[in-house]
């Protein structure tokens, strides 16, 4: 029941950072200018679920003192944004009250522009005024989530429990500006329609007097406007990481100037972890949080055991099989040779990596150097040049496995006069006899070398050129 009068407005603004899913939520498309009350269908989308005549002002009518914005007959309001807001009644009297009246609670209805996913999250917000001519502030306005329009023949309160309440409870007793109610709920059902309005019976709504130029009106009225549904972005972490080193968490597709606070304190998209544990990310969006778990394991390391260097006699048998211990089944190979075996057979002297991999285990590698003792250990040098310059100043033989080998060495003139004799591990000629350099020219050695770890003993004999 209205009369041009008696309009009860409620505004909802919801702000939030998914896709808008309330089509016309600011009442600013509509059909047809509002003239008269009741015409909250005027603005496209909306209607009132009940027989209560819920009104559509707009400042197309540019009319003061009817169904205009900012001034109408309920008092004076600019629209939370834009020009329209719908308006409605919490309760309506003809005279003072102490208990609120069971009639004239009024609504507006829209549906969603799809059903909610069941699980997902989604914030929700409006935005509320008390007309100036109300007599009375009420504590709570809500928004109710339905799967169809919970219609009523008469004017009386829908029964229902919203999703969304002025959770404060404090009254909404402002006249000049606009009271924010706004919640985040995880839908649990595929709801396609969003009613607001006061959902409390007359016994059960608590309500204020408050001041008013109008002190034979005995009523509670409210704008409504911005009413806005919005899904809650759930971060996204990805499956659960199985490393060997530092992992990197992301999150995947990150909105732009969100904020994501990980368990460990740390803020941003990205954060590097090195030790195994479950962690989170949480995405907070205007009093909503949505958030994602990943766990992360450090995979254990392969062992991989190889005999130590080892000496063969390549003579005696042309090949030896090297190979490491300690390979999980399903250990993948490969040999700095190009080979993918478990064992390898190797022909000659030198370095032998193995590299070892598995899909539940972290790579390693070994290294094994063989060494052919058919062919002499000793480097001998077969020329050097005693200037002092620093460079191949002295002749050193050199036992290249074995750097503590005992080696006997002499060198003689064409004649067979002996230059220069020496044993030890590491003998050295720099040139001289009795502290001259001699001529330059090619010269004789001969001696022997031991390795006393393998007790190989080499004769050794040739020529060396000095030379400046």
């Amino acid at each position: 029941m209205k009369g041009l009068s008696g309009v009860c407005a409620m505004v909802i603004s919801m702000a939030a950072v998914g896709q808008e899913l309330l089509p016309n939520g600011d009442f600013e498309t509509y059909t047809q200018c509002p003239d008269y009350v009741s015409q909250i269908d005027r603005a496209t989308g909306w209607s009132r679920p009940t027989e209560g005549t819920s009104d559509y002002l707009n400042a197309c009518l540019g009319v003061p003192f009817s169904l205009n914005v900012p001034d109408n007959e309920f008092g004076y309001q600019a629209a939370h944004s834009g020009d329209g807001y719908a308006g409605f009644y919490c309760f309506h009297s003809y005279s003072e009250v102490t208990t609120a009246p069971d009639g004239d609670h009024e609504y507006v209805t829209h549906a969603l522009a799809a059903p909610l996913t069941p699980g997902r999250q989604y914030t929700i917000e409006f935005f509320v005024s008390l007309a100036d001519v109300s007599k009375y502030a009420v504590n709570d306005i809500g928004a109710l989530l339905s799967m169809a329009i919970p219609t009523r023949t008469d004017e009386f309160a829908i029964t229902g429990t919203p999703q969304v309440t002025n959770t404060s409870l404090t009254m909404l007793d402002d006249k000049t500006g606009w009271a924010r109610i706004h919640g985040c709920v995880i839908a649990d059902s595929a709801y396609a329609f969003i009613t607001v309005g006061n959902f409390r019976n007359g016994a059960s709504t608590v309500f204020a007097e408050v001041p008013s130029n109008f002190p034979l009106i005995w009523y509670s009225y409210y704008y409504v406007d911005d009413i806005s549904v919005k899904e809650v972005p759930q971060p996204l972490l990805g499956p659960d990481i199985t490393t060997c080193d530092a992992a990197t968490l992301s999150v995947i597709d990150p909105i732009p100037g969100a904020t994501y606070t990980w368990s460990t304190g740390e803020v941003g998209n990205t954060i590097e972890v090195d030790t195994a544990g479950t962690y989170s990310v949480q995405l907070g969006t205007d009093g909503c949080a949505a958030s994602d778990t990943v766990v992360v394991n450090l995979a254990s390391t392969i062992v991989l055991t190889l005999a130590t260097d080892t000496l063969v006699d390549l003579c005696a048998a042309p090949t030896i099989t090297i190979g490491p211990t300690g390979l999980p089944t399903n250990a993948s190979v490969q040999w700095s040779t190009g080979e993918h075996t478990r064992t390898i057979e190797v022909a000659g002297s030198g370095a032998y990596t193995v590299t070892a991999s598995a899909p539940d285990r972290c790579s390693s590698s070994a290294t094994i150097t063989v060494i052919d003792t058919c062919t002499t250990p000793v480097y001998v040098p077969n020329a050097f040049s005693p200037n002092e310059d620093g460079i191949n100043d002295r002749w050193q033989p050199v036992w290249r496995t074995n750097a503590e080998a005992n080696i006997e060495l002499t060198v003689f003139d064409r004649w067979g006069q002996v230059l220069f004799a020496s044993t030890g591990n590491s003998p050295s000629w720099d040139g001289r006899v009795n502290g001259n350099l001699v001529p330059i020219g090619s010269y004789v050695w001969k001696g022997h070398a031991r390795d006393p770890n393998t007790q190989v003993v080499r004769q050794l004999s040739g020529h060396v050129v000095l030379v400046r």
